[in-house]
């Protein structure tokens, strides 16, 4: 059966009104009326002597109130008990004092249920019946008795030599009261929902059958004198048991002790063939039976009644378990089928990834290796069983180009790593990083894919230092080609406008025209000499050639210079020079071929380890495209930058371009490897014309 578990209650505070105030004023209101006529009630009983009832049913109203409503209806309890007692014959501090005494017991009953774990107040199982017997109708109630009993001794209500009887009294008839009143209103909810149709008619024909049986049994019209006939309604406490639970067997004890009492107190039925007290006792015996028999023959149908459903849904559910494992077995038979097909694909798969020449392996995200194949084996020379769980940081010693953390950081990466295969051997691969991730987007794994690119990296090396070499030999015959032109056929021409000058003045104007003649081979000669190898680099260093450089760029061209080159104490290795050189001349060039640009800026920078050129302008600047395509391959600007690139690249520096709408900056750097050495002490014995 359905049955309700009391909320627990904080019973060290008084409990605060989490409901409505209206509601709260209608449960005090409610308790208070129902306690004050069960009260009145029980005090209307004839053999009652000083507020001393044999049945009291109002107990049973507080109890159930309280496991009900919780502890704040404890006020309207006090009240009511103590107004009942007030309107009686009965001192007021006698009155008081039961009001207190009752309200005490039924929060007392109220907190040791609810202090059990798992009680329930529709009382459907056998602990909970015993539970409420001992700790509300037997334990409880000695509270009340005490107070009640004792306020009326010292008021000297009662006699203090009939104190003992008078305590047996009231609390047997709380207890009655509790046991009789309590479970019905308990349970009433659950009686309400099982009486629908013909079972309402049934619980009338049951109750109208017990009244009759207890009338004939306690009325006027027969003389039943015999104590053991007063059973004889114990048939029908059974059948409301069986049929209707709890509440079944609290309503038909409920009305066998209304009869009961109000027959035995006009004389009438078993109890009244002694005196008054053992009469009382008699009566509140019967009830007690009446009502234990009836609440415990329920809640043991009621488990039997559980413990059936319970049995037929575990067989049920072997049933269906048994069908389910069937089910199951089937589907595990074909996901079996299913496994071994993608077992037999992966292996395929991994036959396919062993045939890779590349090295393919898995790392987990604490780094550990959790896949090598044989591709890995060829490039490396561990085999997988020695790999398998160790990270590459303890066999391969990777050398990073940045943070692992940075690299870990991103779906993708690739570049360049470092390595040493088993033998020890430096190696250098081109490493292609994907990061897999879980469902919720966190990474799980990543898969590494890694080519041998050590030749081609030597080639290269082999090539930049060709093309380095190709430079240098290049710069090498453009110095002896201006060296040629300065000196041999510069001093022929000289020669030449020397002769003319002395000439006879009547061929005056042959002359002068030969002579300027003469001076513009002179000017072209100096041009070429110095466009191809400025003899100022060598013999006055590198800030002089470019001070040289950038005047004569600056006439020609009309784009106003700025140059920023800091002194220097001795001259850099001469391919540094001729490199920086060249570096300035091609970027002068190209500002004054496409930048459009109406200024400058040349500025040197130099520490213990790098110089740094950085030539920059205010021009329209170069597309995101052309940049890329500038960066990646010359792109339309010719051999000048690629050449420029290669010899930077060749000494171990970098070249880098940004641009944008403000204007473009090229910066080149070059590690200095040499010490600085000293300048020249007397520039004049170079024959040094910088004209």
């Amino acid at each position: 059966m359905a049955s309700s578990r009391i909320p627990s209650i904080d019973w060290s505070r008084p409990q605060n009104l989490p409901q409505p105030v209206h509601r709260y004023a209608w449960r005090l209101a409610l308790v208070f009326f129902l306690y004050v006529g069960a009260g009145k009630l029980g005090l209307a009983v004839p053999f009652t002597s000083s507020n001393v009832s044999p049945v009291w049913p109002a107990a049973g109203i507080a109890v159930a109130a309280v496991l009900l409503f919780g502890l704040q209806v404890a006020p309207a309890i006090a009240l009511a008990a103590f107004l009942v007692n007030f309107l009686s014959p009965i001192p007021k501090s006698a009155a008081v004092c039961i009001g207190v005494g009752n309200a005490s017991s039924a929060v007392l009953a109220g907190y040791l249920l609810t202090w059990l774990p798992d009680f329930q107040i529709s009382l459907p199982r056998l602990k909970d019946v015993w539970r409420f017997v001992l700790m509300a109708a037997v334990g409880a109630t000695t509270i009340a008795a005490t107070i009640g009993v004792t306020a009326l001794t010292i008021t000297h209500t009662k006699a203090w030599s009939g104190y003992g009887s008078a305590w047996r009294i009231w609390w047997l008839g709380d207890a009655m009261g509790v046991l009789v009143v309590a479970p019905l209103v308990l349970a009433g909810r659950q009686l309400l929902r099982v009486c629908r149709g013909w079972r309402a008619w049934e619980l009338g024909a049951v109750s109208v059958a017990v009244l009759a049986t207890s009338l004939v049994i306690f009325g006027r019209w027969t003389a039943v004198r015999d104590d053991v006939l007063a059973f004889v309604v114990f048939p029908f406490v059974v059948w409301a048991a069986l049929r209707f639970r709890v509440a079944g067997a609290a309503l038909i004890s409920l009305l066998t002790a209304s009869v009961a009492v109000w027959g035995t107190a006009r004389g009438f039925g078993p109890f009244v063939n002694h005196a008054a007290l053992h009469n009382a006792v008699l009566l509140q015996l019967f009830i007690a039976v009446t009502s234990l028999t009836g609440l415990i023959l329920a809640a043991v149908i009621n488990e039997r009644e559980r413990l059936g459903v319970a049995f037929e849904s575990k067989q049920k559910l072997l049933s269906e378990t048994e069908a389910a494992n069937e089910r199951l077995e089937e589907r595990v038979k074909q996901r079996t089928r299913e496994l071994e097909q993608k077992t037999a694909q992966l292996a395929y798969q991994a036959k396919l990834l062993d045939l890779a020449n590349d090295a393919i392996l898995v790392r987990d995200v604490e780094g550990k290796i959790s896949y090598w194949n044989e591709g890995a084996e060829r490039l490396y020379g561990w085999n997988g069983a020695e790999v398998l769980g160790r990270s590459t940081s303890e066999f391969l010693l990777t050398e990073y180009p940045e943070s692992l953390s940075d690299m870990l950081q991103s779906d993708r990466w690739e570049g360049e790593l470092r390595q040493y295969k088993r033998d020890g051997s430096p190696i250098i691969v081109a490493s292609r990083w994907t990061t897999l991730r879980s469902n919720d987007g966190k990474p799980i794994a990543w898969l590494e894919i890694n080519t041998d690119i050590t030749a081609r990296k030597r080639a290269e090396r082999a090539a930049r230092k060709l093309s380095g070499r190709i430079l240098t030999l290049q710069d090498e015959e453009r110095r002896r080609i201006a060296r040629g032109l300065h000196d041999s056929l510069g001093q022929y021409l000289a020669a030449l406008k020397m002769s003319l000058s002395l000439l006879s003045t009547d061929q005056a104007t042959v002359v002068s025209e030969c002579s300027k003649i003469v001076d513009n081979c002179l000017t072209e000669t100096r041009t070429i000499s110095h466009l191809l190898h400025p003899p100022l680099l060598d013999e006055a260093g590198l800030k002089s050639a470019i001070q040289w450089y950038v005047d004569g760029f600056s006439q020609r061209s009309r784009i106003k210079l700025t140059v920023d080159l800091p002194s220097v104490p001795g001259r850099f290795n001469r391919d540094i020079e001729t490199t920086l050189f060249r570096a300035v001349q091609e970027g002068l060039t190209n500002v004054h071929r496409h930048s459009q640009a109406s200024q400058a800026n040349i500025r040197l920078f130099l520490d213990s380890k790098r110089v740094q050129l950085e030539v920059s302008d205010n021009g329209k600047g170069i597309t995101k495209d052309r940049l890329r395509s500038v960066l990646e391959s010359g792109g339309e600007t010719g051999v000048g930058l690629a050449g420029m690139r290669e010899r930077v690249r060749d000494l171990g520096g970098s070249l880098a371009i940004s641009s944008d709408e403000a204007g473009t900056l090229l910066r080149v750097s070059i590690p200095i490897t040499e010490a600085i050495r000293e300048p020249p002490s007397d520039l004049s014995m170079k024959g040094v014309s910088v004209a």
